[in-house]
């Protein structure tokens, strides 16, 4: 159980303790996605905290690509302990788990049911399942797990009356999910224009410090109806890759280029900056890679020296 809180509750939830005494585990989350190459499991291990950078576990997940599926499992070994006089509802009621998902930079919230407890001294094991399609997500997303009354039969002065009505004093388990935080998500897209070149770069943020790294700020797109769009798309030979690898390092290149050079934006103090702001790619981009950014030349030519194996590849 994470995320406190200092509310006073004017009826009786679980708190750490009575977790504990119904036996609550929560387990490790998985996560996966499709791709052509069917389900990739993006394994976290056991020491994963809540945070899940996607492209610091997978670096081939793409938003605009891949779909992203969440699995989750609660385990009450003791589930009786949540009923009674002692627990947070009478014997004969019903609790629920319900879940929170809601992000600000995609531009969605739910709340969804997806479990019940009765009052059992067997262990009760209960799955949550999502499926968040392709280009569904952008930015962060935060996913937030509690227990609710879900049927009411009797009530207590010092219990939940309504349905609905919070069971658990602090969230049973909370997800952090980073979409595209650390750069390595392009925003890409595709456009039909038969006498139209390969790829176009469209610059549309104001503030590179405010706006996010988005398809709605900053757009790489790719032309499907372009004799080479397959080769660039689908290909698997080292010239295909070489050929994607091309394109991005002169995207990197002209961002970089309009941050820094023309618009004169500083890289030393981000403390102000939103972690997934144009302004902050652009930083993540010339420390990681080792971008030289004195002119468009030094900094196309330091990405290409440090991009092109990695973009190559193998066969």
């Amino acid at each position: 159980m994470v995320q406190s809180t200092n509310q006073v509750s004017l009826y009786r939830k679980m708190d750490k303790d009575m977790a504990d005494k119904a036996g609550l585990k929560v387990e490790i989350p998985q996560f996966s996605y499709r791709s052509s190459e069917g389900i990739t499991e993006i394994e976290v291990g056991k020491l994963f905290d809540g945070v899940l950078k996607v492209n610091e576990f997978d670096t081939e997940w793409a938003p605009s690509e891949n779909d992203l599926s969440i699995k989750q499992k609660f385990i009450f070994n003791n589930p009786s302990a949540l009923f009674g006089e002692d627990g947070v509802t009478m014997n004969k009621n019903k609790i629920g788990l319900a879940v929170h998902l809601h992000s600000k930079t995609s531009g969605f919230q739910q709340k969804l049911n997806f479990g019940s407890i009765v009052d059992s001294t067997e262990k009760i094991e209960i799955d949550f399942e999502y499926n968040f399609p392709k280009n569904s997500l952008r930015g962060n997303l935060e996913i937030d797990f509690f227990l609710f009354l879900q049927e009411s039969n009797e009530t207590k002065p010092y219990h939940a009356k309504k349905v609905g009505m919070t069971l658990s004093e602090e969230d049973l388990y909370n997800l952090f999910i980073v979409i595209d935080g650390n750069g390595s998500a392009f925003p890409i897209t595709e456009f039909s224009d038969k006498d139209g070149p390969l790829w176009i770069l469209e610059k549309n943020w104001i503030d590179a410090s405010e706006d996010t790294f988005d398809s709605s700020n900053v757009n790489l797109s790719l032309n499907i109806v372009h004799p080479l769009f397959e080769q660039v798309k689908n290909g698997k030979l080292k010239v295909s890759k070489a050929l994607m690898g091309d394109i991005m390092v002169q995207a990197m290149s002209m961002i970089i280029q309009q941050v820094v050079i023309i618009e004169g934006n500083s890289l030393e103090d981000l403390e102000d900056t939103s972690s997934n702001s144009i302004l902050a790619v652009v930083k993540y981009w010339v420390s990681t890679f080792e971008v030289d950014t004195t002119s468009i030349f030094t900094i196309m030519n330091s990405l290409r020296r440090t991009l092109e194996k990695d973009m190559i590849g193998g066969e």
